[in-house]
């Protein structure tokens, strides 16, 4: 082998020696990330002894629709993303005798839920930091509470 080749070879060896001893060094942005460990629905009337959240809502016959913010709280208080949350609801949808399928409640991304009909749903909060910490909320929405 040519001596060169044999230098280029060394230099390239101990470039990648800085290279990985610098940015090996560096932390990773997940490495001290604090997960939520509780999220606590805030918007509701009542709670059962189960300890599950019942809210009733008024359907407004003149709107047609009901309309319900959901609010949480959550902890650690210094955690890393504690807004990034899924809205899910349970039940929004219901099928008549002729098997037609109609929702008549949505839920966006503000935790904020309408509802075009009368009807009852559970909504599940659900922290997407990696932790999977949730809680549920029973919504009922009918005319005049």
């Amino acid at each position: 082998m040519k001596k060169s080749v044999i230098f280029l070879i060394g230099i390239i060896y101990i470039m990648s020696i800085v290279v990985v001893t610098f940015f090996g060094l560096q932390p990773g942005v997940d490495q001290f990330q604090i997960y939520l460990d509780n999220i606590t629905i805030t918007t509701y009337d009542f709670q059962s002894s189960s300890g599950q959240k019942y809210k009733n809502v008024e359907f407004d016959t003149l709107e047609g629709s009901g309309y319900v913010k959901i609010e949480y709280e959550f902890g650690p208080e210094n955690a890393s993303y504690p807004y990034r949350v899924k809205y899910s609801l349970v039940g929004n949808t219901s099928t008549d005798e002729n098997g037609v399928t109609t929702t008549f409640a949505t839920v966006n991304n503000f935790g904020e839920v309408t509802f075009i009909n009368e009807g009852s749903v559970i909504l599940t909060i659900t922290a997407l930091d990696g932790s999977k910490v949730s809680d549920s909320v029973t919504i009922f929405c009918v005319k005049n509470i």
